[in-house]
């Protein structure tokens, strides 16, 4: 198994000190968001290259994107900076965690944003297959207007696009679905873990119910990633060193669910 923590908890810092954390606290590696501001302000491989022994998977852009926008500008950049991203993945030889896309307004989707979401998956997981990349869906929060939100859905769209998953257990514990996605353990590749504090991603060891699914999912023998995702706006200002013991309590918890 391998224990990875998303990038995005250290946005403000420079890629070779994400890598240092990652050592510091123990990691296996880093999912590494695309967006993380150090790479994406000039998008520069040198700066990914430099610590590419530390990044075990990729996560898609997501901020102010949107595949189903009904602005097409929008829904075209959203594209174009996954199709990016899906290079990356393929030159680092790593997986990548895929979000589907959402209705512009607060309602249900409707027929148009289903098409238009289809349309983005079809060419991106066509490129993917072309790059020799594995993209892993990830199950909506449970928002009114998010596709892909209910396990029925994320497992009928995996299998139409050969996609696997990633398996986000704050989401589905907040749909109430999460024991669902354990029926189809053999297809997760990537769990991403993390509490629920005022709707931010924070520390999962104080919560039992997370501490249940993760032994669950030992008990069922999965192997593959476990992501630690957090939000330093959960416990305010942190300093690079209490980011790294944060960091370094979570995958000790980790590991002692699944006895590593």
């Amino acid at each position: 198994m391998l224990i990875q923590f998303s990038s995005m908890f250290l946005y403000e810092y420079s890629l070779e000190r994400l890598a240092e954390a990652c050592k510091k606290a123990g990691y296996d590696g880093i999912e590494f968001w695309i967006e993380t501001p150090h790479y994406w302000i000039d998008r520069d491989f040198k700066k990914i290259e430099a610590i590419s022994d530390s990044i075990t998977s990729l996560h898609c852009a997501i901020f102010d994107l949107n595949p189903c926008s009904v602005n097409q500008e929008v829904a075209e950049a959203t594209l174009k900076s996954n199709l990016h991203a899906v290079n990356v993945a393929s030159k680092l030889g790593v997986g990548m965690t895929v979000h589907a896309g959402k209705r512009s307004a607060s309602r249900e989707p409707v027929i148009e944003d289903i098409i238009a979401n289809e349309k983005y998956f079809r060419v991106l997981s066509k490129y993917a297959r072309i790059k020799d990349v594995e993209l892993f869906l990830e199950n909506s929060e449970p928002r009114i207007n998010y596709l892909c939100r209910n396990y029925e859905d994320v497992v009928e769209c995996a299998e139409r696009f050969g996609f696997r998953l990633t398996f986000d257990i704050n989401h589905a514990m907040k749909n109430g679905d999460a024991e669902k996605y354990l029926e189809s353990v053999e297809r997760i590749r990537n769990v991403h873990i993390s509490g629920n504090s005022g709707g931010l991603h924070s520390a999962s060891r104080h919560d039992e119910n997370i501490r249940n699914i993760l032994q669950e999912l030992a008990d069922l023998g999965y192997s593959s990633m476990i992501t630690v995702e957090l939000d330093d706006l959960a416990y305010g200002q942190l300093s690079f060193e209490k980011k790294v013991e944060e960091l370094a309590k979570e995958r000790d918890f980790i590991e002692s669910v699944f006895k590593r």
